[in-house]
């Protein structure tokens, strides 16, 4: 009688694997044909691109879209200024979030919880609230147009403190104790445990800092002076801007193509630290 039940719930088990990994089949088809489909568009005409039936595999494939990229606009100037303030402003970003974190999380002083607080409530206000007041701070400044008018306001990241700090609990107020009494101070406590034990959140951290810094958008256009200021998907977005005439559907598809493919190599090379860091994160809940 008990076999009988257990192959019962075994057929409705194998019966629901079956019918999830079909849902996840189906889910992950539908996620990545967007991909797949600017990655062959890229490598085709513009007018087999809007050709009705579509050309679901590319009959004609051409790199001329990925070379007229270059030769009709900077774009090696985009790239470098996107890869300039991407690097720059991720590593000012941990150094700033990593030290303050360890500070609110290690360190009594007065106002601690009060400071904390308010980096929480920062979480909840979107960048686009106070650009023109920050706009404005960098006009007087005379900063427009420089890399420290998009740097510098991103280095501020509440998240980034928020989730070093949490790490930064988890580790025992023993330990550091114990070095105190050997004569190790505070800094030489965050620069040779802290730090090491915090690094897969400052992995995660760093990954999810870069993608948002190179997507950045609405901030570097109303600090770009002319073209050859903008970032890779200011620039990019500027080649979606039609004034009549064919539209190059090619040209704009390598364009997102060249946006999009740092992130991908940035994810995969960093893959193992943002795992550790949301698994770890999991496990503290």
């Amino acid at each position: 009688m008990m076999k009988g039940k257990q192959s019962v719930k075994l057929r409705h088990a194998s019966k629901f694997d079956l019918a999830s990994n079909a849902l996840i089949l189906l889910f992950c088809f539908f996620s990545l044909f967007p991909v797949y489909w600017l990655l062959t568009g890229s490598f085709k005409y513009s007018s087999d691109i809007v050709k009705i039936p579509p050309d679901w595999i590319p009959s004609r494939i051409t790199v001329q879209n990925f070379l007229h990229v270059f030769e009709k606009n900077p774009a090696w100037r985009w790239m470098g200024n996107s890869v300039t303030i991407t690097v720059i402003t991720v590593a000012l970003l941990v150094l700033v979030s990593s030290a303050a974190g360890y500070g609110l999380s290690k360190m009594e002083f007065a106002g601690r919880k009060l400071i904390f607080a308010f980096i929480i409530a920062a979480l909840l206000i979107p960048k686009e609230i106070y650009i023109i007041p920050l706009y404005k701070l960098m006009v007087k400044l005379q900063w427009v147009g420089t890399y420290r008018a998009i740097i510098l306001p991103d280095v501020a990241m509440p998240f980034g403190v928020y989730l070093l700090k949490n790490f930064y609990d988890s580790i025992p107020n023993e330990i550091m104790e114990a070095t105190e009494v050997d004569g190790c101070s505070r800094l030489r406590f965050f620069l040779e445990f802290g730090l090491p034990l915090s690094k897969p959140g400052i992995g995660a951290l760093a990954i999810l800092s870069a993608v948002r810094v190179w997507n950045g958008y609405l901030w570097q256009l109303v600090n770009a002076t002319d073209k050859y200021s903008y970032t890779l998907p200011v620039g990019v977005a500027k080649l979606f801007d039609t004034t009549g005439g064919d539209v190059d559907y090619g040209l704009k598809f390598a364009g997102a193509v060249l946006t999009a493919l740092p992130l991908f190599i940035i994810f995969f090379s960093f893959q193992k630290f943002f795992t550790e860091g949301v698994s770890a994160g999991a496990v503290k809940g």
